[in-house]
C-alpha cells in the first residue's frame, strides 16, 4: 500500500496536489474519479464536502488543497518546501497563503459579476479585487518567489493558482509579472504533473 492516497478528478485543484507529490518524491496512488463520482455516499466518507482533491495518509484524510500542499511540506522537510518552523519566512508562508483565499475568493466574485460597494469593501477580507491583485503583483515585481530565497509550496500553490484565473477562467488580467512567474514554475519538470 502506497504511503499517501489521492482522490482526483481532472481538470481540477487535485492537478495542484499531483504537483506536490512529484515535487516530495512521496509514494503515492491516484484514485481518478469521474466529477459524478463525487456526490456518490462512498466519497462522501471521504470527503463530505464532495469535492477533490483528499489525501489520505496514515489514519487521516485531509481536504483543501492549500492545507494539503502545506502538510506535504512538512511531510516532506528535506526538500525545503516550507521555510524553517519559528523563522521569519514561515510567518510570511502563512501570511501568503492565507492572502491567496483573497484572491481566490476576489476573482470568483468578479466571474460572478459581484463588484463590491463601499459598504461591503470595508468589511470583506479581500476588500476588492483591484487591491488584492495589486499587492500580490508589488510584492512579485521584484522577487522569483513568494517567500524565502527558493522555491516552495507556496509557489506550486501560487502558479496554478494564478494559472486558472488568469488562462482559464479569464478572471485577472494576464499581467506580465504574473505570467513571468507562472511560466517561471510550471518549467519545473515535476510541475507536468499540473498539467
Amino acid at each position: 500500500m502506497k504511503d499517501f492516497i489521492l482522490y482526483t478528478a481532472s481538470p481540477s485543484r487535485g492537478n495542484t496536489v499531483l504537483w506536490m507529490l512529484e515535487e516530495c518524491g512521496a509514494d503515492y496512488e491516484v484514485v481518478a474519479m469521474s466529477f459524478d463520482d463525487l456526490k456518490s455516499p462512498d466519497y462522501l466518507t471521504i470527503n463530505p464536502m464532495g469535492k477533490v482533491p483528499a489525501l489520505k495518509h496514515r489514519n487521516q484524510v485531509l481536504t483543501e488543497t492549500a492545507a494539503i500542499v502545506t502538510y506535504l511540506a512538512e511531510q516532506f522537510p528535506n526538500k525545503n518546501l516550507i521555510p524553517s518552523a519559528g523563522s521569519e519566512e514561515r510567518g510570511q508562508y502563512y501570511r501568503w497563503l492565507l492572502f491567496a483565499i483573497h484572491l481566490e475568493y476576489a476573482g470568483m466574485d468578479k466571474l460572478r459579476g459581484l463588484v463590491n460597494e463601499k459598504h461591503i469593501r470595508s468589511s470583506i477580507g479581500y476588500g476588492d479585487l483591484d487591491t488584492v491583485v495589486n499587492t500580490l503583483r508589488a510584492h512579485l515585481e521584484n522577487c522569483e518567489y513568494i517567500v524565502d530565497s527558493h522555491f516552495t509550496a507556496l509557489d506550486l500553490y501560487y502558479t496554478n493558482l494564478l494559472d486558472w484565473l488568469i488562462n482559464r477562467a479569464s478572471a485577472l488580467p494576464a499581467d506580465a509579472v504574473f505570467i513571468r512567474y507562472i511560466e517561471r514554475h510550471k518549467a519545473r519538470p515535476a510541475a507536468s504533473y499540473a498539467a
